[in-house]
């Protein structure tokens, strides 16, 4: 299926991109991916949603969305107004949200801040942002500070072909080379004989402080909206010891597990897309 390329302006993130698939006659659900990916993590699984109309963001700093200005931060709160912003410029006053990974995370939280805005969600691989015991909290602020001071002295690397960027990509995500490369194909730009990163480099950087956990439970048991939660045999969240304590905290409506790993609905569109079909005609 093929994608129309959009871009729109919000507020707080100035120019966000994004892909359409679907016909504006079809049921709008705004797709919000993973960290590092950008909005080609949706190509696969578009075709495998009918009567959907999908649009998939890349977040501030992905793809080929604005960099936050010189001197600004990338924090988890921080998407929450852009992704509202996003769905205001997209015309919606009340919208479906679709997320993987940070973008599940991103779900969540907007459905906690706007809870008139959000009708029901769908989360892949993603059950509320990363947490950390209080304790951690000084080193994690002061590795943060220090991190983003040293960013600066930093050029941006040059790679010279897009297989290698391709290759560790697979590897490093435990994804197939083809959803790789679609990632990387909208990340990158030709330069000095080369490829560069598209993304912010202060994407990578780490974050000045993580909620702790009873505060993700907090945002989990506030959360009304019918959601489902779509989780791989062999993804990142099926051996964490936070997860069961998370299903019951959000007490989601659908919620299924699925052979695949962390990009599951990259590599196993057909499946995936038929149970978020399924769970999204009720709310045609």
């Amino acid at each position: 299926m093929k994608a129309e390329h959009f871009a729109i302006e919000t507020e707080s993130s100035g120019q966000l991109t994004g892909l359409r698939w679907g016909s504006s006659t079809d049921t709008p659900v705004l797709a919000l991916h993973g960290w590092m990916d950008n909005a080609a993590s949706f190509s696969p699984l578009a075709a495998f949603l009918p009567g959907v109309q999908l649009l998939a963001l890349d977040l501030p700093g992905h793809g080929a969305s604005d960099h936050r200005p010189q001197g600004a931060r990338y924090h988890l709160m921080d998407y929450v107004p852009a992704v509202l912003e996003a769905a205001d410029a997209l015309g919606f006053a009340s919208m479906l949200i679709m997320g993987h990974s940070l973008g599940g995370a991103i779900a969540g939280l907007a459905a906690v801040a706007a809870p008139e805005r959000v009708r029901a969600m769908v989360l892949i691989e993603g059950l509320g942002p990363l947490s950390e015991p209080e304790e951690k909290l000084p080193g994690r602020l002061r590795d943060s500070v220090a991190g983003y001071a040293k960013m600066r002295e930093k050029p941006s690397p040059v790679y010279p072909d897009l297989e290698t960027l391709v290759t560790a990509r697979a590897r490093i995500g435990g994804m197939s080379d083809a959803a790789a490369r679609l990632l990387i194909e909208r990340n990158v730009y030709k330069s000095d004989g080369g490829y560069r990163w598209r993304s912010d480099p202060r994407l990578r950087l780490d974050s000045p402080v993580f909620l702790t956990e009873p505060q993700v439970l907090a945002c989990l048991k506030a959360t009304d909206q019918p959601t489902q939660v779509l989780l791989g045999n062999d993804g990142m969240l099926t051996k964490r010891e936070t997860l069961q304590p998370r299903l019951e905290a959000l007490n989601p409506a659908d919620m299924r597990w699925f052979d695949g790993a962390h990009h599951l609905h990259m590599d196993h569109p057909d499946v995936i897309g038929g149970a978020v079909v399924e769970f999204l005609s009720q709310f045609e």
